[in-house]
């Protein structure tokens, strides 16, 4: 581009000067997104999201537990809403168990399939003895005795002493 001027005729201006500002913004935006990245803004702290998901089952398998134990001293009629809410508390522990999947692969896996397989099957067993007016004691026991061994695997997990996936 040229420019005219009155003393000397036409006067070359340099391009490059117009790209100057854009080029000082990227770079100071690449420089922040490097400070950021450094700092850890916006990453996943991996220390946090096991803390939050420990604390997480443990409140889960906690409220199942205590949540199986007033079920014996409950009447019918709100038996079946108990039992939903154990079936929702066990729902928690299995969506923490494949979110902990999704973030590690199937090393993450803290509980196996076939134990949320073997606590729903109870639970609907219980649920189709209750609505029948069947005995539901056997039912019950068997219900108390998975979801404790549910809370000892726990236990042992969050305590450190076991990693592997748990079997029933």
């Amino acid at each position: 581009m040229t420019r005219y001027t009155r003393s000397h005729g036409y006067h070359n201006v340099m391009r490059s000067h117009r790209y100057r500002p854009i080029l000082i913004i990227l770079l100071v935006l690449l420089a922040a997104f490097l400070i950021f990245k450094a700092a850890g803004v916006g990453g996943i702290n991996e220390g946090n999201y096991e803390a939050q998901r420990n604390t997480r089952l443990r409140s889960e398998v906690q409220h199942a537990v205590s949540s199986v134990n007033s079920l014996s001293r409950l009447g019918a009629s709100s038996t079946s809403a108990m039992l939903g809410r154990i079936r929702q508390y066990v729902h928690g522990v299995e969506v923490l168990n494949d979110l902990n999947v999704g973030m590690y692969g199937e090393i993450g896996r803290l509980y196996s399939q076939s134990t949320f397989d073997a606590i729903y099957a109870i639970i609907e067993e219980y649920d189709a003895k209750l609505a029948s007016g069947q005995n539901i004691s056997d039912t019950l026991t068997s219900l108390s005795e998975v979801i404790n061994e549910l809370s000892d695997m726990t236990t042992v997990m969050l305590d450190g002493t076991q990693t592997a996936v748990s079997e029933t």
